[in-house]
């Protein structure tokens, strides 16, 4: 029998000769965001079992994880790469954790906090925390943390932050300003883009993020034990903790880039978690009685992109029309994800998204793109882009939108070339269509992308109606939490009838982990933390 991904493939083929026919729309608004699949797809998904329970205290034993690369840096306030994020989680702490199943932010190092005014929010923090190196923790260390996040994470997750508004009132009392009005503060505050490091550490490596990077000081359950590059990284129980102790004295990271051998090491038992297995495992790994796969949907849409600031061509509405219209997303969902994503029909969410709003009703009609590309008047030339996918990523999804917009007479170019120069390319706005990531998890960053305001936001709308465009981006950073899902919803409207954007499907992360396994759980970006992971033993 076929895989999926040969099926997707197949399709590309069929393409070429003719145009499949187009999706239509009719799911409802998720108010779920970052849900897995339904448990049925999960054939071995673990089972409420009275007689098993969490083991309770702590062990001498270690956890076997495999990541599918190595951390740029454990620094999470620094530019990060998606293992950085796994291992970040168990060092640092935020001001406030995420509880995935209330979809609400709970206190951690912040007891509580309140909104003071439209641009000033006020945070209480613990009494008893210490770092790893001893230091108490106290509000310096939340404005210098908060101050890194600016400086060094890519600026975008910071716009909202006001360094200059940022205020110690006194040890246990932070105040901290924003640029504007942002009613989802604490929403995000529970991802480790936010952590809190040891402001005298930093100062210690003379405030060299690049030193840092590699051995910072947080207050998490776990430090820094070895990193043996290119092999593992161990992390060690930090006993000084002020939380509950995790169970497993050490957390042992494998870097396995080949998803095969990182299957295969699962399989075998030489770990007991694997993050980001390929979906074409999915099937066989359910077959085990003693592994749960858990197919996570991420907060995070995927966008089929369009630079307008330096593409003309893509400036006319027509041509957007006719490309969005050549279209089926049904199909490139499957070739990007193997029949386990979920297609989107909104402008920029996805269905895990809680402001996911449907706001296409269009389906794929080939003969009305080629006529409108007929129309324009634009050159091949003109419509002639090029693409970049990464090495050593999957590429079906380029190759099928390829050969949707060769059906209507546009040209895409795929060149697959290494990850950093790819990102070198979207950062000066050089790459005209194309895949992307974009976080649904914050209002800022999922609106920010459009808004021609913004300088770095090459994929923003430029155009006809830009001013209204603009207060509608900042009423749903200013809506509270009763208003915000209208006030988003607005806005995906407005970019779907401007044909200026559309969302193809939600990041989706297979990670798999033995079934006596439990406490895995879900940040505010979505990213797995595995620092309170237990073994289940039998009741007493």
């Amino acid at each position: 029998m076929k895989s999926k991904k040969a099926l997707a493939l197949a399709l590309v083929c069929a393409l070429a000769l003719s145009v499949l026919a187009g999706c239509t729309s009719g799911q409802q608004p998720s108010d779920t965001p970052g849900t897995s699949n339904d448990p049925g797809t999960n054939t071995n998904e673990p089972v409420d079992n009275p007689n098993l329970v969490p083991a309770e205290g702590t062990s001498e034993e270690t956890l076997k994880v495999a990541c599918d690369g190595e951390p740029t840096s454990i620094f999470p306030n620094y530019v990060t790469n998606k293992t950085s994020n796994r291992v970040d989680s168990c060092l640092f702490d935020t001001l406030v954790r995420w509880n995935d199943e209330t979809k609400t932010a709970e206190p951690s190092l912040a007891t509580k906090w309140e909104q003071i005014d439209d641009l000033h929010w006020q945070f209480t923090l613990r009494d008893d925390v210490y770092f790893t190196n001893g230091e108490k923790l106290t509000a310096n260390d939340v404005i210098a943390s908060l101050q890194a996040s600016y400086d060094y994470t890519l600026n975008h997750y910071t716009l909202w932050l006001d360094p200059a508004e940022c205020e110690v009132v006194d040890d246990t009392t932070v105040i901290i300003g924003l640029s504007r009005i942002y009613n989802n503060l604490p929403e995000i505050l529970g991802c480790t883009y936010y952590a809190i490091f040891s402001a005298k550490a930093f100062e210690e490596v003379g405030n060299d993020e690049t030193v840092f990077a590699v051995n910072p000081v947080g207050s998490g359950p776990y430090k820094l034990e070895s990193w043996e590059t290119g092999s593992k990284l161990t992390l060690v129980r930090n006993d000084d903790y002020w939380g509950e102790l995790p169970y497993y004295k050490y957390i042992e990271f494998s870097f396995i880039s080949d998803p095969v051998a990182r299957v295969n090491a699962l399989e075998a038992g030489d770990v007991q978690l694997a993050f980001n297995i390929p979906t074409a495992q999915i099937e066989e790994l359910q077959g085990y009685d003693n592994l749960y796969v858990n197919i996570y949907e991420q907060n995070v849409g995927v966008p089929i992109w369009l630079t307008m600031k330096n593409t003309p061509s893509l400036q006319d509405e027509n041509v957007r029309k006719a490309i969005f219209l050549a279209i089926d997303k049904e199909l490139l969902v499957q070739a990007a994800y193997g029949g386990y994503g979920t297609a989107s029909h909104s402008s920029v969410t996805g269905q895990s998204s809680p402001y996911y709003f449907e706001s296409e009703t269009y389906a794929q009609d080939v003969e009305t793109a080629k006529q409108l590309i007929a129309d324009s008047g634009w050159s091949a030339e003109d419509l002639t882009y090029t693409t970049y996918a990464v090495n050593g990523g999957s590429t079906a999804h380029y190759e099928v939108l390829k050969a949707q917009l060769d059906a209507i007479g546009v040209t895409l170019n795929i060149e697959t070339v290494d990850l950093t120069v790819m990102l070198e390319h979207s950062w000066v706005g050089e790459i005209p269509i194309g895949f992307a990531e974009n976080d649904n998890w914050d209002v800022g960053r999922m609106l920010e992308f459009a808004d021609s305001r913004i300088e770095t936001s090459w994929n923003a709308y430029v155009g006809e109606g830009e001013e209204e465009l603009h207060a509608l981006i900042d009423a749903a950073w200013a809506a509270s939490d009763e208003e915000r899902y209208d006030a988003y919803a607005e806005v995906q409207q407005w970019l779907t009838d401007h044909w200026v954007c559309t969302n193809l499907c939600d990041v989706m992360f297979p990670d798999a982990w033995s079934t006596d396994l439990t406490g895995v759980v879900y940040d505010a970006h979505c990213w797995p933390n595995i620092y309170n992971v237990r073994p289940l033993v039998a009741a007493e």
